[in-house]
């Protein structure tokens, strides 16, 4: 093996291990309870994540509900917007109460059940947002909220191929909602699928919020697997950046810029 063919492995390692730890990723999670402390360890030790960004839009200032839900009585649609207005202000426990009136009001309501599995998101409760999102899907099939919110919490749970499956019915929407090829991206990463894993982050780019740094990180691995080293080490500056001085593991992905640099400038491949 080359000496930068070892490089290109320990940062690939290195990046995709910081990029993923943020989202509990390889975690076996066997009840609620340890969801929340892994996610609790996770949030405090790990880079760039933010579970309410990553579905922001799907409840942003334009939000409706789905056209199949316009059925649902006006008394749970009014606390349903209550919830949304909540959860764009950062208040994602009074979200999850208002979704859960909601609900009361008509079980048949599955934007109200998506609302409420955001808010779980938000608050780390990865498990109960996965079941949450699984309810949101039986009441309603066609809401496209509920399968991005589904993969989101697989993803930080691990169980990646669990993402796939859970976002390949909206794939096609992918090219209006960057959640759903970030996702995809975050899955691949996960199952090592390097050039997949590429490729939805450079879509997931194309419209996700410039400010996004996690995408920045997630990006500068996949392109570190294919040996993209300026392109990546552009990427991981960004995410830098974006983070500031209070960076998880700022000195550490600081040396490996350094390396990133120095593999692009002496024109290293992956021989």
């Amino acid at each position: 093996m080359g000496r930068s063919t070892r490089t290109r492995n320990f940062l690939l390692g290195t990046i995709l291990l910081l990029a993923t730890a943020s989202f509990v990723a390889g975690a076996t999670v066997v009840d609620e309870s340890t969801a929340r402390a892994a996610g609790k360890s996770a949030a405090s030790t790990a880079t760039g994540s933010d579970a309410q960004a990553e579905t922001d839009a799907i409840f942003g200032d334009g939000a409706t509900v789905s056209v199949t839900q316009l059925g649902v009585s006006q008394k749970a649609r009014a606390i349903y917007q209550k919830g949304v207005l909540a959860l764009q202000r950062g208040r994602a426990s009074e979200a999850e109460r208002d979704a859960e009136r909601a609900m009361h009001a008509d079980a048949t309501f599955s934007d109200a059940y998506a609302l409420a599995a955001t808010a779980q998101l938000s608050q780390r409760n990865f498990l109960l947002a996965q079941s949450t999102a699984k309810t949101a899907m039986h009441a309603d099939a066609s809401n496209l909220k509920a399968y991005v919110i589904l993969a989101t919490a697989d993803n930080y749970l691990g169980q990646y191929s669990a993402a796939v499956v859970a976002l390949t019915p909206v794939l096609a929407a992918s090219t209006q909602w960057w959640q759903i090829a970030y996702q995809q991206a975050r899955a691949e990463a996960g199952l090592e699928h390097a050039q997949a894993a590429l490729e939805w982050s450079n879509r997931a780019a194309l419209r996700a919020p410039a400010g996004f740094a996690p995408l920045h990180l997630l990006h500068a691995s996949a392109l570190v697997a294919s040996a993209q080293y300026a392109q990546a080490a552009d990427e991981l500056e960004t995410y830098l950046a974006l983070e500031g001085e209070k960076t998880p593991q700022r000195e550490e992905l600081e040396r490996e810029l350094g390396r990133l640099r120095k593999l692009a400038s002496t024109g290293n491949s992956s021989r």
